[in-house]
């Protein structure tokens, strides 16, 4: 009986072990295989050393700063005086909204870029002729030189920033940081450049030439935006750091009074633009294209009505108007109209010609 017993027993177990031992490994293979498929977070990749080593600059030139040109750019477009002329196909860039445009006159720069493309566009119409080049360069000036056009560029600067300014081999961005602690990271950054080896780079890479003090300066601005955007608090221990360390060059805090837009803006990217809009013709609604009479089309109605309201308003109309009324023949008409029905007529027997094979 007891035998019995004990055979029962191992039984029992001999028919449970397999099936333990199979959901252990079960355990293991999901457990591997989910380390295997797990993708990298950020979170992973982010470092003091990558942090330090984020930078605007590439190739000398500051990419955020483009960036954010190229953003006012679309901004000044969207101005619905000239959005409807010359620009109907644009779209507002959805970054936009979160940037601070308060106080500047977009309304105006947008009418004197505009401006300033029809007084360089030589046309047959004299359309040129109706700026008057010296005020607009007056206004131009008193813009690109104005606090608004200061305050705007740190706003489209710090908006840009965090997304433009990439690790080329991680693909982080100061944004992972910003999202995953940005004051803890800020302390970090702090400590890093506080450390005797990060001052002893600077002093060599001065030393032998490799960075003048301007480029110093640059560099230390762009550590101050990074610190900014991380945590607003840990700037000024920084600045106060760095204006101690006699080894280095005197560093200038220019967080907030910096030209991050830099000069002028380029006009001739609208000029396309603009030109077009010059050489559209229109006909008065009471004539018939396929009237017999010699027509009067006019080119650029809505250019000319732009610069005797808008560019008046802002001081740049020079009095004059353009001559923009044609006289349209009847017969130059009539050979257009013959034109386009031989074409189509052509198109018309060639299928024909295919529809019978």
């Amino acid at each position: 009986m007891k035998e019995l017993e004990v055979m029962s027993i191992r039984r029992s177990v001999s028919n449970k072990s397999p099936q333990s031992l199979k959901v252990s490994t079960d355990v293991r293979r999901t457990n591997s295989f989910s380390l295997l498929a797990r993708p990298s977070r950020p979170g992973d990749r982010l470092t003091v050393e990558v942090l330090q080593a984020l930078t605007p600059y590439k190739n000398g030139k500051d990419i955020v700063s483009e960036a954010s040109r190229d953003l006012l750019l679309n901004y000044l477009k969207m101005e619905p005086h000239v959005h409807e002329i010359f620009f109907p196909e644009e779209t507002l860039d959805s970054r936009l909204i979160r940037v601070d445009t308060r106080g500047f006159p977009s309304d105006k720069l947008s009418t004197a870029l505009v401006a300033e493309v029809i007084s360089k566009t030589k046309d047959q119409y004299k359309f040129n002729q109706m700026i008057d080049k010296t005020a607009l360069s007056d206004v131009l000036h008193d813009i690109y030189n104005s606090l608004h056009w200061k305050k705007l560029g740190f706003s489209l600067y710090t908006e840009l920033y965090p997304v433009v300014v990439k690790d080329q081999k991680s693909g982080v961005c100061l944004l992972d940081f910003i999202e995953n602690n940005g004051h803890t990271w800020a302390e970090k950054l702090v400590s890093h450049i506080m450390e005797p080896k990060w001052t002893t780079m600077w002093m060599n890479r001065i030393i032998r030439g490799l960075w003048s003090e301007e480029d110093y300066n640059s560099e230390m601005n762009a550590l101050f935006v990074k610190l900014h955007l991380l945590d607003p608090q840990s700037v000024i221990p920084a600045f106060q750091f760095l204006l101690n360390q006699r080894a280095l060059p005197s560093v200038n805090l220019e967080l907030a009074t910096r030209n991050y837009l830099g000069g002028p803006l380029d006009s001739s990217l609208i000029a396309d633009n603009v030109k077009e809009a010059i050489q559209k013709t229109s006909v008065p609604l009471n004539v018939s294209r396929l009237s017999l009479n010699d027509v009067d089309v006019y080119h650029g109605v809505e250019v000319d009505e732009f610069i005797v309201t808008e560019c008046r308003n802002i001081g740049v109309w020079s009095g004059k108007r353009a001559d923009n009324s044609k006289i349209s023949k009847a017969r130059d008409r009539c050979c257009l109209i013959c034109k386009d029905c031989k074409i189509v007529w052509r198109n018309l027997i060639h299928h024909m010609t295919q529809d019978k094979k």
